[in-house]
C-alpha cells in the first residue's frame, strides 16, 4: 500500500498558493515596517499580479492591512492569533519547563533555553540566565533561527517526519551574519548522530564563540515538542560538557513527562 504524504494529498495549485501566502506573510513580518506591494513582489520573487491578488484576499481576512500610501503590514488578526498562541504555549509548555530550566542555569552557570519548531525555523520560547558570570549569553524571547543551524534547531530537525525534514534540508536558508557555515554532509551527519545519541553539541553556528548543548523534548509518538539547551561561551562550556550533556538530556526527559502530565 502506498502512503501519501500530506503534501501529496493536497492539490498542487493549493500547495503553491499556500506556499506563496506564507512567503508573503513571512516577508512582512521580517520587514517590521510597511512594504509597497511592488517591493514585496520583488522580495518574494512573485509576479506583481499574483502578489496584489493574494494581498487583497489576505486583507479581506484581516491578515494584512494597508498603511495609507506607505504599503501593507501584517493585520491585527495576526496579533490576536499570536496572543492566543502565547497563552497556550505558556500554560502547556513554558510553565512545565521553567523549574527545570532554572535548575540547569543554577547548577551549570550558563543560559538555559527552551525552543520550539515553527515551519522551517526554531523559535526561542523562554530563557533563564545564570547570575554566576558577568559575561553570559542573552537570548531574546521569540528569536528565530533557521532549523538547520544551532544545536536546538538541529535536534528538532532530527525528529521531524522525513518529508518535513527533507524539505528543509533540500533548500536551507542563508547563514546568518557571524554564524559558521555547515555543509550538507556535516549537517546530515549531525542529524544522524542526534538521533543515535539523544543530544547535539555545536560551536559557533549561531553566535561566534558560543557552544550549545541541546536535547529534544518529545511527545509520546516521538515528535519534537521543543528542544532544551544550555549555551555559553565556548571556553567555559567545552570543559564542562561531561556534566552538562547528561543534565540537559535528563532535563529534556523531565520536561516531556511534565508536559504529558498536563
Amino acid at each position: 500500500m502506498t502512503v501519501l504524504s500530506q503534501n501529496e494529498n493536497r492539490p498542487a495549485g493549493g500547495a503553491q498558493v499556500l506556499d506563496r501566502t506564507v512567503e508573503l506573510l513571512t516577508a512582512l513580518a521580517d520587514a517590521r515596517a510597511p512594504v509597497a506591494p511592488a517591493a514585496l513582489a520583488a522580495r518574494c520573487d512573485l509576479p506583481p499580479s499574483t502578489t496584489y491578488r493574494l494581498l487583497a484576499d489576505l486583507e479581506v481576512h484581516g491578515l494584512v492591512a494597508r498603511d495609507g500610501r506607505r504599503g501593507v503590514t501584517l493585520g491585527l488578526l495576526v496579533l490576536d492569533f499570536a496572543r492566543s498562541l502565547e497563552d497556550l504555549l505558556e500554560e502547556t509548555l513554558v510553565r512545565p519547563a521553567r523549574e527545570v530550566m532554572h535548575a540547569l542555569a543554577r547548577a551549570h552557570g550558563e543560559t538555559a533555553l527552551l525552543t520550539a519548531p515553527g515551519g522551517t525555523h526554531a523559535m526561542c520560547l523562554a530563557s533563564v540566565e545564570s547570575p554566576r558570570h558577568a559575561v553570559r549569553l542573552s537570548y531574546d524571547r521569540w528569536r528565530t533561527a533557521p532549523m538547520h543551524l544551532g544545536a536546538s534547531g538541529k535536534v528538532l530537525l532530527a525528529h521531524l517526519d522525513d518529508a518535513h525534514a527533507e524539505r528543509i534540508l533540500a533548500a536551507p536558508p542563508p547563514h546568518p551574519a557571524g554564524g559558521a557555515p555547515v555543509d550538507d554532509a556535516t549537517l546530515r551527519a549531525q542529524i544522524a548522530a542526534t538521533r543515535c545519541d539523544g543530544h547535539l553539541v555545536t560551536d559557533g553556528e549561531l553566535d561566534e564563540g558560543a557552544t550549545a548543548v541541546a536535547a529534544p523534548v518529545l511527545d509520546a509518538r516521538g515528535r519534537p515538542v521543543a528542544a532544551l539547551s544550555v549555551a555559553g561561551p565556548t571556553e567555559r562550556m567545552r570543559p564542562a560538557l561531561g556534566a552538562i550533556v547528561p543534565a540537559v538530556q535528563a532535563g529534556a526527559a523531565e520536561i516531556a513527562e511534565r508536559v504529558a502530565a498536563r
